[in-house]
C-alpha cells in the first residue's frame, strides 16, 4: 500500500511538488508547462532524471495515489495548478460519492461561466454588452471606457487588498450607475443588446447547466455586473432554468418601462457574501446540500459560499485569465484548482460525469 502526502512550493520560479511515497520523501520539479521535469530522493539524494522511465514511473506513482485526480485528468494539465493534491482528492471523493441530492453549484458570472475569449477577440461581460451596444449613446460608451480604464486595473491589482480596493469599486459602480440613469434605457431594449453582442458562455456551460438542471442541483449565480442582462444571456443560450437562481444588481424600471434606478443594495465584487441572499432563507432551504462547487474568477469570490449552513465539502475552482505570473500565487493559496486561461467548463463537467 502506498503512503502519500503531498505539498506545492513555490522557489525561484520553480514548482516543486513534495510526496511522501512508501518511506522516501520524493521531491518533483515542474517546468513551466506542470510537467515533471526532475526527480529529487530526499533520503538517497538526486534521481537521474534524464532517462524518461524515472520521471514517468513517478507520474505513475502520482496517479495511483491519487486516482480520482488521475481520471479527472488533473494531474499533468499545463493550464491546471493544485497546491495540495490530497485535500483535492478528498474533495472532490466526497462530492462524488454523496451524490446529486447532497450538491448545489455557486457560480460568479461574468468570466467564470462567461468566455473571456473567442477566436482571438475579447467577449463581452455584462457590463460590456452595455458598453459596446449601438442603442447606447456615445457619451455613454465614451464614458464607460474611461472608467474601466480607470478603475480595473485596481480591481485586479495583486498589491492591493480588498479593503484598499473597496472604495474605488463603490466609485466605479457607483459613477457607472448614474451614467446609465442618464441614458434612458428601456427593458424591452435588452434583448437585442444581448443578441447583438459577442458573449459566449464558456465551452461546454451549457452541457453542465443541463446536466445539474436534470438532476435538480440548485445553481445560484452571483454577479456584480447587471442582473437583467445576466438573465438575458442565460435566456438567450437556453439554461436559465427552474434550478438556477440570480443574485445580481437589477434595474428598476418607471410604469413606461425605462431604467431609473437599481433594487436593493449594491453588490460588487468583493461583497457577495454581505448581501440579501446571505440573510434571507434561500441557503436554509437548501439544508442538506452540504456539497458544493464554487466558481469564479477573482479572490472575492471565495466568500460566495459564506452562509450555507455545517458546509461539508467545498471544491472551489479559480479561473485565472489575465496577470497571471503576478496572481498565480495568491490565487492557489484561495482556491483548491486554478485553471490558466481555460475557456471551457471541463474540469466542473468531469466531475459530474463522475457521479452519474
Amino acid at each position: 500500500m502506498i503512503s502519500s502526502r503531498g505539498t506545492v512550493l513555490r522557489a525561484g520560479g520553480r514548482q516543486l511538488t513534495r510526496v511522501l511515497i512508501g518511506s522516501n520523501r520524493v521531491e518533483l520539479t515542474f517546468d513551466p508547462y506542470n510537467r515533471v521535469s526532475g526527480v529529487h530522493d530526499k533520503a538517497s539524494g538526486p534521481f537521474d532524471s534524464s532517462p524518461s522511465h524515472t520521471v514517468s514511473t513517478v507520474v505513475q506513482d502520482i496517479k495511483t495515489m491519487y486516482p480520482t485526480l488521475g481520471k479527472l485528468g488533473l494531474l499533468n494539465a499545463p493550464h491546471i495548478r493544485i497546491k495540495d493534491l490530497a485535500r483535492v482528492e478528498e474533495l472532490v471523493n466526497c462530492i462524488v460519492e454523496s451524490g446529486f441530492s447532497k450538491l448545489q453549484v455557486i457560480a460568479d458570472f461574468d468570466r467564470t461561466l462567461s468566455r473571456v475569449w473567442h477566436n482571438g477577440k475579447m467577449c463581452e461581460t455584462c457590463h460590456g454588452i452595455m458598453d459596446n451596444s449601438a442603442l447606447m449613446p456615445p457619451f455613454y460608451r465614451q464614458e464607460a471606457n474611461r472608467l474601466l480604464g480607470k478603475y480595473y486595473p485596481i480591481e485586479i491589482d495583486p498589491k492591493m487588498t480588498e479593503e484598499e480596493k473597496i472604495p474605488y469599486m463603490l466609485e466605479w459602480y457607483g459613477q457607472i450607475h448614474n451614467l446609465i440613469v442618464k441614458c434612458r434605457v428601456s427593458q424591452g431594449s435588452l434583448e437585442d443588446m444581448v443578441s447583438a453582442s459577442n458573449v459566449k458562455l464558456r465551452e461546454g456551460t451549457e452541457k453542465l447547466m443541463n446536466e445539474l438542471h436534470t438532476t435538480n442541483v440548485p445553481v445560484l449565480v452571483f454577479s456584480a455586473g447587471m442582473g437583467d442582462i445576466l438573465e438575458q444571456v442565460l435566456k438567450h443560450f437556453n439554461v436559465y432554468t427552474n434550478n438556477v437562481k440570480v443574485v445580481s444588481n437589477f434595474f428598476r424600471y418607471d410604469d413606461k418601462g425605462v431604467m431609473v434606478g437599481f433594487k436593493d443594495d449594491l453588490i460588487h465584487m468583493f461583497n457577495k457574501n454581505e448581501n440579501a441572499i446571505h440573510s434571507s432563507d434561500y441557503f436554509d432551504k437548501l439544508r442538506g446540500r452540504n456539497n458544493i462547487i464554487l466558481m469564479g474568477d477573482s479572490l472575492g469570490d471565495t466568500k460566495m459560499a459564506v452562509g450555507v449552513p455545517q458546509p461539508s465539502c467545498i471544491l472551489k475552482i479559480g479561473f485565472l485569465n489575465d496577470k497571471v505570473e503576478e496572481r498565480l500565487e495568491k490565487y492557489m493559496k484561495n482556491f483548491d484548482i486554478v485553471l490558466i486561461d481555460d475557456q471551457t467548463m471541463d474540469v466542473a463537467s468531469s466531475i459530474v460525469d463522475l457521479m452519474k
